[in-house]
């Protein structure tokens, strides 16, 4: 059947934009697929930069400030198989620290005799270390404006095991300044139920930063506005669920994908390297 040219060229038209659309929507999807993958590859890192002992990070800063990253994802790694395979952690971490000099980085060491999941390890640790600055000394700041009492309460049962702690706690006296940890853009501020007067970053590195229970809110904050690292957020009060408790920062970090981490190990390293360094 022979179509008329005003009905074949109508036909066409709309195979046309069918395709277009449809090119459309796979890109669209493509971007979105993109996007899911990139936010669950940062929290995946997040996850396993906070798994790394602070202490260690802390000791190998005095030590070896040129080289802390290095010996950071050695330990790490070589801690990591201790952990699940039968192996001789003291004798491998000798054999590739005494190897390591400034000057002698990881991929010049002599790996011929050390496993290749440790060694795949160290460098994916190696890696993410130097991607995100979250331990890089004065990268991020302390959120009190000085030392303060905390312990690593995260996952902590909290409402007779109705939630989880999603963060640690830092106690001060009322009125102490609260800062920014980094550079960003405030996401939330105001009051919610759990959290009293609050106010939300969300990092230039895509992470949220969560200040909460504060007793005062500076008032040059708004939302959308840009904020940067060391930037007056409020003070320390007990507003919100913290009202029968002493007066303290409740401080947290949810990754792109939604998911919370520790925040204990970021912080104790931030303080080291703003307070006692």
């Amino acid at each position: 059947m022979i179509l008329p040219k005003k009905i074949s060229k109508y036909y066409k038209s709309i195979k046309f934009f069918t395709i277009v659309l449809f090119a459309v929507l796979l890109l669209l999807a493509s971007v979105q697929t993109s996007v899911h993958l990139k936010k669950e590859r940062i929290s995946k890192d997040y996850q396993t930069l906070s798994s790394f002992n602070p202490e260690d990070i802390i000791y190998y800063q005095k030590i070896s400030p040129h080289s802390w990253k290095e010996s950071i994802a050695i330990i790490s790694a070589i801690k990591h198989y201790s952990e699940v395979e039968i192996i001789n952690p003291e004798e491998i971490y000798n054999k590739l620290t005494m190897e390591l000099t400034d000057n002698n980085k990881l991929a010049q060491l002599n790996w011929t005799s050390i496993d290749k999941n440790i060694k795949k390890l160290t460098f994916y640790y190696y890696k993410i270390l130097n991607k995100y600055p979250i331990y890089s000394p004065n990268e991020f700041f302390f959120p009190v404006e000085r030392p303060s009492y905390y312990t690593d309460t995260y996952g902590a049962a909290r409402e007779g095991g109705k939630r989880l702690h999603e963060g640690v706690d830092l106690f001060d006296k009322k009125g102490t300044k609260i800062i920014s940890v980094c550079s960003g853009k405030v996401e939330k501020i105001g009051w919610n139920r759990l959290g009293g007067e609050r106010v939300g970053v969300r990092g230039n590195d895509g992470c949220y930063y969560y200040y909460a229970h504060l007793d005062m809110i500076n008032e040059q904050l708004y939302v959308g506005k840009k904020i940067r690292k060391g930037e007056l957020i409020g003070t320390m009060g007990n507003t919100g669920d913290a009202i029968t408790t002493p007066d303290h920062l409740h401080f947290g970090i949810e990754l792109p994908n939604g998911d919370w981490v520790n925040p204990y190990p970021f912080l104790k390293v931030w303080e080291f390297n703003q307070f006692q360094k």
